[in-house]
């Protein structure tokens, strides 16, 4: 069984990436990822949707369809690096365990697809604003309801499919803690982290009403694995 795993490293490093450079492509996946979702997530989003008024919110939508377009060009952005990290960080990891490292990486397509999904929501509004034909089959009113609800779907949606990135970050997390190469400190953060999606998200399904913002600390790990992966993962030895 060892030699088979020999073998697939050397795989990896003469026909594909090496281990350094899956750690590097990683971890620079990562930083794009970091600026594309927050960028979409809190400015330019919050800065379309006025909560509670279908009315506003579709107006600012139609005199911001540029920065509305750029929004989704972010998301599509964000969503295509979450793909090439988690190819990046299966080689990284496939030495660790190599089933494991499979599961996540099918685990974290899963995530993006669920994604993906939720953002047709988004594509969908950007389609019935640009439609002269809906306005008229739909009437003002009625377009005004459904784009409002459209637009804010996307945040649920999307929500419960931090579920299963939740379990994707747990399963990297304990892959790491078993790995010779990278410091366990990372590992048990991810495994925070991921515990700390899977909590919040699942929090706001039972018991809305309780403030669970506190578990949003648990989400640092992320962002330090991804330094860790640009400043040192070119110092990954080869074997694995």
């Amino acid at each position: 069984m060892s030699n088979d795993l020999s073998v697939d490293t050397e795989h990896f490093k003469t026909q594909g990436l090496s281990l350094k450079q899956a750690a590097l492509v990683a971890g620079f996946g990562l930083l794009i990822v970091s600026i594309t979702a927050p960028f979409a997530q809190f400015y330019v989003f919050p800065s379309l949707l006025v909560p509670g008024d279908a009315a506003q919110t579709v107006l600012n939508l139609m005199d911001n369809r540029g920065l509305f377009l750029t929004g989704i060009i972010a998301y599509l952005l964000n969503y295509t690096f979450d793909i090439v990290v988690a190819w990046a960080l299966y080689i990284l990891l496939v030495p660790v365990n190599r089933s494991l490292s499979l599961l996540t990486f099918v685990f974290c397509l899963i995530y993006i697809a669920m994604a993906l999904t939720a953002l047709l929501n988004y594509i969908e509004v950007f389609s019935l604003l640009g439609s002269p034909e809906a306005m008229a089959a739909l009437g003002s009113e009625y377009l005004n309801a459904q784009v409002y609800v459209n637009f804010n779907s996307y945040q649920y949606d999307w929500g419960f499919s931090l579920i299963i990135f939740g379990i994707v970050l747990l399963l990297r997390g304990y892959l790491i803690v078993l790995s010779r190469n990278i410091p366990s400190a990372l590992g048990v953060l991810l495994v925070m982290a991921g515990v700390g999606y899977i909590a919040y998200v699942l929090g706001l399904y039972i018991i809305p009403n309780v403030n669970l913002g506190f578990l949003t600390a648990t989400f640092a790990g992320e962002p330090i694995f991804m330094l860790w992966l640009i400043i040192r993962g070119w110092r990954i030895p080869e074997n694995g």
